[in-house]
């Protein structure tokens, strides 16, 4: 019987040895020129239903090595680099091991046919690029970029619509890594539609010589490179939406785009009147149709066409071109209330304002691209035209700190005015046989703007030993600003991973500025008498010349960049004031100094830059010219500035694991001005009228950081996300208020939390806080002590059920600790829609209501060196709108149903799309 039992034991024994038998795949991955990719995904999956087997990520050196158990069924390898792009191949079974040698991933090497991937994650680490997969972040329907890029970590978006990413301002968007309707991204942000997105890639910015010779960026800023999905390049699309609320409100919104191979057209088109310039969320319209509010620019109704080409006509030539016709119109009543702090007092003013403005611009811009053998150049010239025409009435009044009346103003103002703008930019790398290099950049702008105006004001004093001063002028100013900017530099291999390199930048800028005034004529009946007090005429022409020695380091974990120069600078300032003559003469040899250093090792990045900036006074800041546009608010140049001169440290630090799908990135910034050129202001408490001139200080400093980290996981059909924060800066400002020095301690803290639950396809609910706590101290000034407190929270939710019916909320709680009497604290802001999907998708009818409660307010405080202000602007109130989508997609020569903004359904089905050879 034991004999039965041992020999049953051995044979289960064996059988499950060789159920758990493990073979090892092993191979080594490297770009094109024979680079090792690291953090590169290996993928072992079943073709049967496309879910992961197995899967690795490699080393340092490109090298990879797993094993998996026997597999007797059709199986995918995949290997994924998040810049380079995808090799696949298949296995009809794996029962030895397998050696793969070097595997080489070359983009738009596989014409593949659709694999799907499962569990994708949503952010991705890349040494010196985040790439974020759109399809894991949930937006609404209709959402355009800007609300996409809102629900990133990391990302922040201010009131004027400028980018940061983990601390870092963003300079440069692309579109699959070319312009779209130039580079600064505004277009790209309102009006492209998320749901068309694969892709978000954040790396350092680079210039374009950087780009052509491969060097390590040296800029403390960031791009963007937007990626499209890859179903959306062949073939056309079209995406259309109309609506009509309550109160006559409307948008409307065009985008259609045309690829065939490298040829690429877009078409875009918007008019809304619910947008303020800008929008907070991205919601509905995406020409600026979202619903939200900027700072102060109260409720306007935008209008713009734009056309967008780009092409590759063969190997070496590359071009594109692109028009934009923008209409807009806004309207705004401000109330404005100041807290102004001085040694000995603290007196106040109040501002009545009603502004009106409408502005026409065209924008064309082309772009060329010219590549042979070792010969790269880029060229991009672009013009653009702008006319508009403004009215303001203004009322305002000042009193004392007993709270007596000292002053008050009425104007009325009504101008028009008209700019024209040219600008190129060129650049130019050659390459030798040596391995050296030669580049050439030039930025050329010339610009002209003529404003004409006529004001009517009355200024009005208390103390009868002051006169009144009445106007009634027509104001015209002419105003060029040429600037002219060349850089040429020599670059040589010392080692095969150093380099020193020899330039010289030339930048020659030529300004002017003639400000002509008169009087109305009763007799005439004309603005024809000359008023000498305030007319004036400024110009500078400045030469600076910058020799430079740079020495360069890029080893695979260690790079790092050295450049030593002079800025020479010769600036000639002339002035004409009540026909005399004021000129002024600087010649200046000051140190041009920069450097970084940058350590990488796998997901781990540590960066340093340093800088030494410098800059001359300007010409309304030198001569000694009394400017008395505003007769409350009276400035004076001062011949005897010296330059501004700052030190500026850069620390970076970033890291993200794949196995534990969490995110850490880190930035701080100190400046410190060695030399600033600050106001020096001194008021006549007779009238409370002011006289600003300028002198310099040392010692003003800024120290700034951001905090950012992030974790994914996912059980199941539900996906979490965290996402943890915190700003900070603490900073010194210096000036002089009454002939006296006062210092003002500026301290802000901004932690923020955000929470995100998926469930499947069905439902997504994102939580999420903000604190802003800002305080100021203050020495030699009455006041010691101003702080405010800020609180947001919010909650976003999405709900698909069944699938094509979404509804969406977006709710929140602001709170403002101090504000001035009349200004309101606190509101609750709920915003949601309905959108339902038929039609094979191809048609979506939706109901959006803004301001469910009826509470939204724009009230703001602002604490400066020399003041505190709270403001209140008009804004949108409450509306409902009623709207229609239609969606018409063919791609490779089918017609396919709309995506129609349905990210969701999106994400689980497909979260990754790669191919077949």
């Amino acid at each position: 019987m034991s004999k039965h039992i041992l020999a049953l034991f051995f044979s289960c024994l064996t059988f499950f040895a060789f159920g758990q038998e493990k073979i090892t795949i092993t191979g080594k991955v490297t770009d094109a020129l024979n680079f090792p990719l690291t953090d590169a995904e290996v993928i072992v999956g079943n073709k049967a239903d496309s879910t992961k087997i197995s899967s690795t990520i490699t080393d340092d050196n490109g090298s990879f090595k797993f094993e998996v158990s026997i597999q007797d069924h059709p199986v995918y390898l995949i290997i994924d680099d998040a810049l380079e792009g995808v090799f696949k191949q298949s296995f009809e079974s794996i029962k030895n091991n397998i050696d793969l040698g070097t595997v080489v991933i070359n983009p738009m090497v596989y014409d593949l046919q659709e694999v799907v991937v499962k569990n994708v994650e949503a952010m991705v680490v890349k040494q010196d690029t985040i790439e974020y997969n759109a399809d894991s972040y949930k937006v609404k329907p209709n959402a355009n970029l800007e609300a996409l890029l809102r629900e990133l970590p990391g990302f922040e978006m201010d009131d004027a619509g400028a980018i940061t990413v983990n601390g870092k301002q963003v300079n440069e968007i692309l579109i699959d890594g070319e312009t779209f309707f130039g580079t600064d991204g505004k277009v790209a942000l309102e009006n492209l539609p998320a749901d068309i997105i694969s892709k978000i890639q954040v790396s350092d910015f680079k210039t374009k010589n950087e780009k052509f010779s491969g060097e390590k960026s040296k800029s403390d800023k960031s791009s963007l490179n937007i990626t499209l999905k890859e179903d959306k390049k062949q073939g056309y699309m079209l995406k259309a939406t109309g609506g009509y609320g309550t109160d006559n409100h409307y948008e409307a919104n065009l985008m259609a785009n045309y690829f065939k191979g490298k040829r690429k057209l877009s078409l875009i088109g918007s008019s809304t009147d619910i947008a303020a310039s800008g929008m907070v969320s991205g919601e509905g319209s995406r020409g600026r149709g979202g619903m939200g509010r900027r700072n102060s620019d109260g409720i306007s109704t935008n209008t713009s066409v734009g056309l967008n080409y780009n092409d590759q006509l063969n190997d070496n030539l590359k071009i594109g071109a692109d028009y934009r016709l923008n209409h807009s119109f806004s309207k705004n009543e401000q109330y404005k209330h100041v807290e102004n702090f001085a040694p000995k007092n603290i007196y106040t003013s109040d501002a009545n304002s009603n502004t009106k403005n409408e502005a026409y611009g065209h924008n064309f811009g082309t772009n060329l691209e010219w590549t042979k053998n070792n010969t790269k150049i880029y060229f991009y010239p672009s013009f653009s035209n702008s006319s508009s025409t403004n009215s303001a009435q203004t009322e305002s009044k000042t009193f004392s700190d007993l709270g007596d009346l000292r002053n008050e103003m009425n104007q009325t103002s009504n101008g028009k005015s008209t700019s024209n703008t040219f600008k190129t930019n060129l650049s130019l790398n050659q390459k030798f046989k040596n391995n050296s290099y030669f580049d050439l950049n030039s930025d050329i702008s010339i610009s002209k703007t003529d404003r004409d105006s006529r004001i009517n004001s009355t200024t009005l004093y208390t103390n009868d030993s002051i006169s009144d001063i009445y106007r009634n002028i027509n104001e015209s100013n002419i105003s060029k600003n040429n600037l002219y900017n060349f850089d040429a530099k020599y670059t040589y291999p010392i080692a095969d991973s150093a380099k020193i390199a020899i330039g010289t930048e030339y930048d020659f800028n030529d300004t002017e500025t003639n400000n002509r005034t008169w009087n109305y004529n009763d007799i005439t009946g004309e603005y024809d008498q000359m008023n000498n007090d305030l007319t004036r005429f400024y110009s500078t022409k400045q030469h600076q010349i910058t020799p430079y020695a740079q020495f360069l380091l890029n080893k695979s974990k260690l790079s790092a960049a050295v450049k030593v120069g002079a800025n020479i600078y010769n600036q000639d300032n002339f002035g004409i004031f009540k026909s005399t003559d004021y000129s002024s003469v600087q010649n200046k040899t000051l140190p041009n100094l920069e450097g970084n250093i940058r350590y990488q090792s796998g997901n781990n990045s540590l960066s340093l830059q340093y800088n030494y900036q410098t800059s001359l006074a300007s010409s309304s800041q030198v001569l000694p010219i009394l400017d008395e546009t505003d007769p409350l608010d009276v400035y004076k140049g001062n011949p005897d500035l010296d330059p501004n001169k700052a030190h500026n440290i850069n620390l970076m630090f970033s890291n993200f694991d794949r196995k534990t799908r969490q995110g850490v990135n880190a930035f701080l910034n100190y400046t410190y001005n060695e030399s600033s050129i600050v106001n020096f202001t001194d008021v006549d408490y007779t009238s409370y009228k002011r006289t600003t001139t300028y002198e310099n200080v040392k010692g003003n400093y800024r120290l700034s950081g951001n905090f950012s980290f992030n974790k994914q996981y996912q059980k199941g059909v539900n996906k979490f996300r965290l996402n943890v924060g915190v700003s900070a800066n603490y900073g010194l400002t210096q000036g002089f208020r009454d002939g006296e020095k006062f210092e003002q301690f500026s301290t802000n803290l901004a932690p923020n939390i955000r929470l995100n639950w998926d469930y499947g396809d069905y439902l997504t609910i994102s939580p999420s806080y903000r604190l802003n706590f800002s305080n100021s101290r203050f020495e030699n000034y009455t006041i010691d002590n101003q702080n405010n407190i800020t609180h947001n929270f919010g909650i976003k939710t999405i709900a698909t059920f069944p699938k094509n019916l979404t509804w969406t909320n977006d709710f929140s709680y602001n709170y403002n600790s101090r504000m001035a009497a009349g200004f309101k604290r606190d509101f609750f802001l709920w915003n949601t829609s309905l959108m339902y999907r038929f039609f094979d998708d191809k048609l979506e009818a939706g109901v959006k209501v803004y301001d469910l409660l009826n509470q939204n307010n724009s009230f703001t405080r602002t604490i400066n060196a020399d003041s505190t202000v709270d403001t209140r602007n008009n804004i949108l109130s409450q509306f409902v709108m009623f709207s229609l989508t239609f969606n018409l997609n063919q791609f490779g020569g089918k017609s396919t149903k709309g995506d129609m903004g349905d990210r969701s359904s999106n994400s689980q089905r497909s979260e990754r799309m790669m191919t077949r050879p």
